[in-house]
């Protein structure tokens, strides 16, 4: 039996972002060339103090980030960037608009509008082929199961 403690996006990424700098420290320190013992005598600290802030044993200030840099003579550098969306094959963005629905077809006289032999789905300016034509369209079909029902009880 194993014990799961379920942690949130707030906590993962808060958690991601602190491993992150406790490897730029480590690597830090590795480039510098200096030893734990010598950043300590920088600082005028125990060198214990120096291991555990660098190995993520005592929680990171600014302040002793700020110190750590500069007894090993590096520059931080800090940036908050927009995330990036990702979406994956399954999954549209989220569009604030509704984009406009066309439905082109080419079918007999008499037949149901748009359930003709041939007819392509145009849905903002991209064209998504229908079942009997030929499209140089992407093969990811980019129309949504909510337009298809709509489509279909028309």
């Amino acid at each position: 039996m194993s014990y799961r403690m379920p942690i949130d996006a707030k906590g993962r990424s808060a958690g991601r972002f602190v491993r992150r700098v406790q490897k730029e420290l480590q690597g830090a320190l590795v480039r510098s060339g200096l030893k734990q013992q010598q950043v300590a005598e920088r600082l005028g600290v125990d060198r214990s103090i120096v291991n555990r802030r660098v190995t993520g044993q005592a929680n990171l200030t600014l302040r002793s980030i700020a110190d750590l840099a500069w007894a090993m003579d590096q520059e931080i550098v800090f940036a908050l960037k927009p995330k990036k969306v990702d979406v994956s094959a399954n999954e549209h963005p989220i569009v604030q608009e509704p984009l406009p629905v066309a439905i082109i077809s080419s079918s007999a006289p008499g037949a149901t509008p748009g359930l003709g032999k041939s007819h392509m789905v145009v849905i903002g300016g991209d064209a998504v082929a229908g079942p009997n034509t030929q499209s140089s369209a992407p093969s990811r079909n980019l129309v949504s199961s909510k337009v298809v029902r709509q489509h279909e009880s028309a």
